[in-house]
């Protein structure tokens, strides 16, 4: 829950840093300019926020001083801000219809109001999704997050065929334009051609071209059948 009390840096700002560290680094040690990136703030502003999680138990880091990996603590902080986004995400789109592009923002402000009992009751409530709207895994009630093993889409050759696994979802523009090429979770897709600039697949009869920037946020999976691997 958000802090309202006197705290100078309230609980909600804790939480994204701490879910911004852990999704930065897709659960791994991360440099503080990737989390800077990720914000959008100054590396400066994170090495700030960085030393009060340290002073709190939940940031620790390298030998080097340079990487930056959650404890046992903020890692469990971080999944639990991580389920409620992507269960809100779940629920904003195949109950109330809330488009793909909107998602993302809507749930930023709604998961620090959402208690782990109610994301828990809408969890139920669907039938217990494993993966959001947009093919990121749902971590569940214990925090455990599975994924799909993938590729980015811009390391994968011309002419292969795989299915999209999940897109980024931060871009309003990119998800709308990913939505109306039809590259959303499930879709198989053939890369026939690549351009500076410019990716081209085929989506059954269609061809449709992206852009540098929505390539870049499309995850592919070889294989429909791919394994899975258990990653928090």
């Amino acid at each position: 829950m958000v802090n309202t009390g006197g705290d100078r840096w309230p609980d909600r700002a804790r939480q994204d840093y701490l879910k911004s560290i852990y999704l930065a680094g897709s659960g791994q040690a991360v440099k503080a300019a990737d989390v800077a990136r990720r914000l959008g703030v100054s590396r400066a502003s994170v090495s700030k926020r960085v030393r009060e999680l340290e002073r709190g138990g939940l940031v620790k880091r390298d030998k080097a001083g340079v990487a930056l990996r959650l404890t046992q603590a903020g890692r469990k902080i971080a999944l639990a801000v991580i389920r409620r986004h992507r269960i809100v995400e779940t629920f904003l789109h195949s109950s109330l219809g809330v488009p793909l592009d909107r998602l993302h923002a809507e749930a930023e402000r709604i998961e620090h109001a959402v208690s782990d009992d109610v994301a828990m009751r809408l969890e139920r409530l669907m039938r217990f999704p494993e993966i959001d709207p947009h093919g990121d895994a749902i971590p569940d009630a214990r925090g455990r997050l599975v994924r799909v093993a993938d590729e980015a889409l811009s390391g994968i050759a011309t002419g292969v065929v795989a299915h999209v696994s999940r897109i980024d979802d931060r871009v309003p523009a990119v998800v709308r334009a990913l939505e109306r090429a039809g590259v959303l979770p499930g879709a198989r897709v053939r890369v026939i051609a690549k351009r500076a600039g410019e990716t081209r697949l085929r989506i059954g009869a269609r061809i449709v071209s992206l852009s540098e920037k929505a390539s870049n946020s499309v995850r592919l999976r070889r294989r429909s059948s791919a394994a899975k691997r258990t990653v928090a």
